[in-house]
Parts: structure tokens; sequence; C-alpha cells
């Protein structure tokens, strides 16, 4: 098969489109045939050695993906052979605490492709069968690779972890990226009124035209967290939807109101972050962390936008040969959505 690997770290040119081995489905195993993939900007940090993975080389990145079934180990009934899935980019043990619970992100034996295990920038994906999620009728293979890591992981953050509610205040991050995109159209769903923030003009005009209720940019603002708090009337926001880290989240307290939350899943901008525990405790601000989703969640997902609900943002696609190319552009910060790579086409 053809892959993207690396076997250094560096910069997108230590990325080489290369033969490898055509993976063999083993026993309760299938082989998916990727049809597209999505990029995420951890996929930046494994390639420049920063993201505190263990893993072999020569590696293959890709956390989500979408394809069809082409082959199956012994004693699997489901999926079949021909079946349209996407992958569950979490592999789980199925028997520890955290498993049973049904909080399988939680997994103690948890491996993600393209983290810790080889990923999706490749023709094919061994996975076993029961991370299989099938595709609802409708719901094209970029839809699917563009929807999990970006809706799932919003989902997770706002409504189990967040509890969002109706009418409240959300401030959100990098507001193109693909999951604070994603975060966007839940948040609207939810009757939350949103704030966003980014560096371009064009991707702020993009949530806005998504539904954003204040679009501010923090590159050109005299002064951001001033007119974050103009926007809300001097009242603060209730929740801070925070992708990025770094200053960002010491800075966010300044427009918090009491009882506020402060969710984090990311932090791309610095994961050491300074800020003032007082303000912290006197005005009873909650920190929330939140990293993946269920299963189940990514399963409700793939139904959600199937029938509509939500509509992943798909800035570009770049065929799989073309993968650095892809993340130059995901690094150059001007994208509104997700990146995607064309590996088998629709």
């Amino acid at each position: 098969m053809k892959a993207v690997v690396f076997d250094t770290f560096g910069g997108p040119e230590v990325l080489r489109y290369a033969d490898m081995p055509d993976p063999v489905a083993g026993p309760g195993d299938v082989v998916v045939d990727v049809r597209f993939t999505a990029l995420n900007h951890v996929d930046i940090d494994i390639r420049e050695g920063v993201s505190r993975f263990d893993f072999e080389m020569p590696h293959i990145l890709g956390l989500e993906c979408a394809g069809v079934v082409s082959s199956v180990g012994e004693g699997v009934e489901s999926p079949k052979v021909g079946d349209r899935v996407a992958v569950s980019y979490i592999r789980t043990c199925g028997y520890c605490e955290w498993c049973k619970r049904g909080q399988d992100n939680l997994c103690e034996n948890r491996r993600l492709y393209g983290e810790h295990i080889r990923g999706a920038y490749a023709e094919k994906l061994l996975t076993p069968a029961n991370h299989c999620l099938p595709l609802p009728d409708g719901l094209s293979f970029a839809d699917a690779a563009a929807s999990l890591t970006a809706f799932g992981t919003a989902y997770h953050a706002l409504i189990p972890r967040g509890g969002l509610k109706l009418g409240e205040t959300v401030l959100i991050h990098s507001i193109g990226s693909g999951v604070a995109s994603a975060a966007l159209q839940i948040c609207k769903a939810a009757g939350a009124t949103v704030i966003g923030t980014a560096s371009q003009d064009s991707t702020l005009e993009r949530a806005r035209s998504d539904g954003a209720d204040h679009v501010i940019n923090y590159k050109t603002s005299p002064d951001l967290y001033a007119e974050i708090l103009d926007a809300t009337g001097g009242r603060g926001v209730d929740l801070v939807f925070d992708v990025v880290g770094g200053e960002a989240f010491g800075k966010s307290m300044h427009v918090m109101r009491p009882y506020a939350r402060l969710i984090s899943i990311g932090a791309h901008a610095g994961e050491v972050v300074p800020f003032d525990i007082i303000e912290f405790f006197r005005r009873h601000i909650s920190y929330i962390s939140s990293h993946t989703q269920t299963r189940d969640e990514m399963t409700n997902v793939l139904r959600l936008v199937a029938n509509g609900t939500f509509s992943p943002r798909v800035h570009a696609v770049y065929p799989l040969a073309e993968a650095a190319k892809a993340q130059e552009e995901l690094v150059a910060r001007r994208h509104y959505g997700k990146i995607l790579l064309d590996v088998g086409g629709e």
C-alpha cells in the first residue's frame, strides 16, 4: 500500500510518500480501505517530536478516517466486506473499569491511531472489527472523516463535561479550527450566544455566516478582552471553549462572570499557562478538562451529520501524496474547518 510516513522528526519535508506492507486482518480484526482521512493539529506535534507519545518509526499519522471494509479476520461477523464505515480512532481494551462504564475514551489501555500506533495517512488501516462505526445512508466518506474529532470532541466538552445551557454566552478562541468551528454549530443549536476570536478576517466572516453573534480579530484588536467584555454588555461570559492554552488561558478569566466554566481541550499555543488562582476561587470559576469522546458519542455525531443537524466545514482537500502541503496549510492557520486527504475518493 501507499502511505505517508516519517522516520525522523522535523518539518513537513520529513514526510515521505512511500510503499508500506499491506496490513493483514488477524482474528477479530478488519482491514479498511481508506477513502478520506482528516488532519488534526496533533499531527504537527507528533511530526515535530513534541507530542509526548511513544511510537515506532517509521510512523504513519492520521487519527480519523472513513472507508470500505476490504477484508475480515477469523471470527468477524460484522462488519462485512464492502461495508461503509468510519473508524473509532481510540483503540480500547473493552475490559477495564472505564470501558465497562461506557467511558471508553478514558480506557486504561487506550492507543490512538496516528499517535501511539500507525494511522490513516495510508491506503489501508488495520483495526478491531468492533471499532468500525457504520456510516448512515447518505453520509459521504469526506463528511464522516471531517466529523469524528471535530464534532465528537466539541460535543463531549460542551455538553456532558461543560453542561452548556440555553441562553448562555460562550467565548470560542481560534474559532476557525476544526473543533472550534464544530463547537460553534453545537452552541448555536443549544441556544447559546457565541463570541469568536481568530487572526484572519476571512475566518471571522465564515464564523459569522455560521451563526457567531460577535467576532473579533485578536491581532488587530486594540484591547481584545475589553471588546469581549463589551460584547456581553459588561456581564462576562458563562463558558470559555479553549483550544489553544497559552496566554489565552489566563487572560480569559478577565471576561468570565462568577460561576463561569473554562473548558480546556488543547494547548497548541502553550502547554504551561499563567493564571491568577485568586481570581479563580474568589469568583467560583470552574476549570474543566476534556479529551476526545466516547465511541457512542462518535456514533451519535455521524447520525447528526447524516440527518443535517450539523455540517462539517471542509477548508481544503489534498491528495494523499501531498500530505506535506496539507500540513503547511494547517500550520498557516488560514483555514476554517477541516483539511482532508483524499486517499481513495468517494
